[in-house]
Formats: structure tokens, C-alpha cells, sequence
């Protein structure tokens, strides 16, 4: 059974793709290459433990100086539930990629929900003294599965939280915010707005398509081909979905 606030597998899914939309076009510099569904083996790595365990998208952030790759994890909720504790087992993977994998670290974690979390630390979530305290946290077994009982190195915990980011995206404003989407072979729009809505097409699905068609400049909505990026508009997520 899943946990309150916990929304199903397609759900899930749906939100993944609409996180990954609104990050490519709303942060210019950020470029997603990979997610755990089509490409595990770019996004999993081994834990302490010799457990697997991946992260949801895998993209690149171009620096003025330099790029970086970027591993996220998102999370799709219909109120905060676990969210905090999936959030530390989040930073576990993130210590353990950017270090016991040398070619990872300096790379970026960012971490991507719908929903605040439902604590008090606010904004201090992504402080040395929060991240410290919840990877030394052996109660959670989501941080204990990853980290085991292997030692954590203050410096190196100072180094990871200079590259955390964590982004609180609500279904209000991602219903409003520009969403883009790289077409993938033989996809069509239907097939697209299907995969941004849980299996499900919005109702006026044919005023939506021609929405799009307008915001692309395109002479039909059936007119798209493999490689293009589009510009999209979410529609939300029926809660009959979960």
C-alpha cells in the first residue's frame, strides 16, 4: 500500500515528464538527456550496500565556465506524506554518487516536487547542518540502504551542498509555466499528451491540439516529427488517475 500522499506508478510517470518539461524551459542553461524509464543503465548506480538504486532524470547544465552534469530525483504527491524521508534517501544517493564515483564529483542533484514538505526547516532542508544530520540518520532505511554503515566525511558533505538544488513546483504553477517536450520517433501528440497526463487525454482534447499547434507555429497538430521540441500546456492530473 502506498504511503499517504504517495500517487501511483503512472501518476508518477506523468509527473516526471512534466517536471523534466518545466525545468528544460524555464531554466535555459538545463538540458535533460536521460530518465530511469527509457535509459536506467545512464541513471542507476551501485549503493554501500551493493544494492542498486537510480535517479529519475539525468541531464546537463551548461556553466558560463563549464558544464555539469545533473542527476534529479522528482516526486510527485498529492500532499507531502513521506515526502522528507524520500527526500533524505534522496541525499544519500546524492553523497554516494559525488563520491565513490570520481567521475561524478562535481556534478549537480537537484530534487523536484509538486508539494512543500510538510516540516519546519523550510529552505534550510538544503543546509550543510540539515544534510549532515539526515545522512548520519540511521533510522531512515531509505538513507541506511544506500549509505550502510559507511563513513561520511564532513568536507565532502560541505562540497555536496553546494550543488543541491531543491525545486517546489505546484500543479498551479506548472498548469501556467512553459512546458517543452523533444519529440521522440513515430510519436504523435496524442501519444505525447498521454504521456503528460497518466494515460489519460484531457477532455477538448481537439482544443488543446490546436493550442499547441499555435504556440509551434504548426500549419496542423499532426504535422510534428522526431527531434523537434514543442511547447506544451498541462492540463493537470485527474485524481481519479491515482
Amino acid at each position: 500500500m502506498p504511503a499517504p500522499g504517495e500517487v501511483n506508478q503512472a501518476v508518477g510517470r506523468a509527473y516526471q515528464y512534466v517536471f523534466i518539461g518545466a525545468l528544460e524551459a524555464n531554466i535555459r542553461a538545463f538540458e535533460n538527456k536521460f530518465n530511469v524509464h527509457e535509459a536506467p543503465e545512464k541513471t542507476s548506480f551501485e549503493a554501500r550496500t551493493g544494492k542498486k538504486y537510480s535517479f529519475d532524470f539525468n541531464g546537463v547544465y551548461y556553466h558560463p565556465m563549464a558544464a555539469v552534469e545533473v542527476f534529479g530525483e522528482s516526486k510527485g504527491y498529492s500532499k507531502a506524506g513521506n515526502l522528507l524521508a524520500e527526500y533524505k534517501g534522496f541525499l544519500a544517493k546524492a553523497y554516494v554518487t559525488s563520491t565513490d564515483y570520481e567521475r561524478h564529483r562535481g556534478d549537480h542533484f537537484w530534487f523536484v516536487t509538486n508539494v512543500p514538505f510538510a516540516c519546519g526547516e523550510g529552505s534550510a532542508i538544503t543546509t550543510y547542518d540539515f544534510v549532515r544530520a539526515a545522512l548520519k540518520e540511521k533510522e531512515n532505511a531509505q538513507v541506511k540502504e544506500v549509505l550502510g554503515d559507511g563513513h561520511v566525511d564532513d568536507s565532502l558533505i560541505r562540497s555536496l551542498v553546494e550543488r543541491l538544488r531543491v525545486f517546489i513546483l505546484t500543479d498551479s504553477y506548472l498548469m501556467t509555466a512553459n512546458i517543452q517536450y523533444t519529440v521522440a520517433s513515430g510519436e504523435s501528440l496524442w501519444v505525447i499528451l498521454k504521456k503528460f497526463h497518466a494515460g489519460k487525454i484531457p477532455s477538448r482534447f481537439g482544443y488543446i491540439a490546436n493550442y499547441v499547434a499555435n504556440m509551434n507555429n504548426l500549419k496542423s497538430p499532426d504535422r510534428i516529427r522526431s527531434g523537434q521540441t514543442l511547447k506544451l500546456s498541462w492540463c493537470g492530473i485527474r485524481r481519479g488517475a491515482e
